[in-house]
């Protein structure tokens, strides 16, 4: 389990961990996210709606060490290190509450099962 956290970020150019809070400044404009708390790992899946068209999508995560991860727009992966380190850089980018983002509803068709009586 992990914590998982998407961002939208209208950006032109490469991401990087440093870059996030020139892009959501404290008091600025919030970004436009997807957050899990406890995430089984590689068994989950989001929408995030509401985001700029033309953004590009940067997530920060932890591993199952807790050791936390940034993986910016072009797919570098950077450390960004414990969970303090991650919640400083929440406070940066104007996050430090992040609420729970809720996972779509997939609807299922059921099949009717059809019976038909037979006259005589």
């Amino acid at each position: 389990m992990s914590d998982l956290l998407g961002l939208a970020v209208a950006a032109s150019g490469q991401l990087t961990l440093n870059s996030l809070p020139i892009y959501f400044p404290v008091g600025g404009a919030k970004p436009r996210y997807f957050y899990r708390k406890k995430v089984a790992i590689g068994r989950t899946e989001g929408s995030l709606t509401g985001a700029y068209v033309g953004s590009d999508m940067v997530c920060l995560f932890a591993d199952a060490s807790g050791v936390y991860w940034f993986k910016g727009n072009r797919g570098q992966i950077e450390k960004i290190g414990s969970q303090a380190h991650f919640k400083k850089l929440l406070r940066q980018i104007s996050l430090n509450k992040l609420d729970k983002s809720p996972l779509p509803v997939k609807k299922t068709e059921k099949k009717k099962k059809q019976t038909s009586k037979k006259s005589e």
